[in-house]
Parts: C-alpha cells; sequence; structure tokens
C-alpha cells in the first residue's frame, strides 16, 4: 500500500517561532492530522533540508512547544529526516509541526505517511505568525529567557 504524501515549502513568508531557547526564525509549516482507524502510524520526512518534525495531540502552541507534544523526533530517518511512529487515536486531532534543524532554513519537502487509507493532512493556517518590529525586550517563556525583538501577533491568512 503505498504511503500518503504531503508536499509544501517553507519560505521567508512561513510562520517562525523559537524552536530552541533565544534561536529565532524557524520556519514552520503546521499540518492537521485526522484519522479514521487507531493505530501506529509512521511519518517520515524527504528534504534537502535537515527537517525536524513534532507531532502535538489537539493542538500547538508556538509559545509553549512542550504543551500537547506527543512526540518529536530529528533524524531517525535518512540524511538528516524525520522519522516519528505514533499511536493515533480516532475522534483526536493531532498537528504535525515540519520545522528546520537550523534556523532561517528554506526548501521543499514532502511527508509521507504510512497506512494512507485512514490518514487525512490539511495545512493549518490557524496557527499565529509572527512580524517582527524594530523594538528590543526581553521575554521568559517555557523556562528561558529570550533576547528577542517585540513581536506584534497576526492571524496567517
Amino acid at each position: 500500500m503505498a504511503p500518503s504524501i504531503y508536499s509544501s515549502a517553507l519560505t521567508s513568508n512561513s510562520q517562525t517561532y523559537f524552536r530552541l531557547c533565544g534561536i529565532p526564525n524557524y520556519y514552520y509549516e503546521a499540518i492537521q492530522v485526522t484519522v479514521k482507524e487507531t493505530g501506529n502510524y509512521t511519518f517520515m520526512s524527504n528534504s534537502t533540508m535537515d527537517t525536524y518534525g513534532y507531532i502535538y495531540t489537539n493542538n500547538f502552541d508556538p509559545f509553549n512547544q512542550k504543551e500537547n507534544l506527543l512526540s518529536r523526533d530529528d533524524e531517525s530517518g535518512c540524511n538528516g529526516q524525520f522519522k516519528i511512529v505514533a499511536r493515533l487515536q480516532v475522534k483526536t486531532t493531532y498537528v504535525l509541526v515540519v520545522t528546520t534543524y537550523h534556523p532561517s532554513v528554506t526548501g521543499t519537502f514532502s511527508v509521507f505517511v504510512s497506512n494512507p487509507n485512514n490518514v487525512n493532512l490539511n495545512q493549518n493556517s490557524e496557527y499565529l505568525y509572527y512580524i517582527v518590529n524594530n523594538q528590543y525586550r526581553s521575554t521568559r517563556y517555557s523556562n528561558c529567557l529570550l533576547t528577542q525583538f517585540s513581536l506584534s501577533i497576526h492571524k496567517k491568512v
């Protein structure tokens, strides 16, 4: 059975967040995942970028990346690609976040998912992205001190 494939790109217009304490500008894409059958699903990336993947239960909060985190991976796949195996339940929404190992990296990617007849992948445009103003400030977030520019929050259209 062929896997489901989701293809997209991280660009300079993609949503950004602080993946690591104090390091801004990680582009990411949030993908809504729903399954028709409870079971184990494998998510594998394919890209020239060194990708990093996260799966969240219910929702993803870019300000609290540990909240609702089900699984994450950096390089279990080949050539700097993530490979996540997770047990997913019906009637539960999941969010797959695709980002990169290094900040400010752009490029195309694909995600292959096992059990293709039972999974739906849709880009989730409800998450927030941040536009940087030229004002400097410090913000405490997720048990680390982030030195960052003042951020304006906008809903991505």
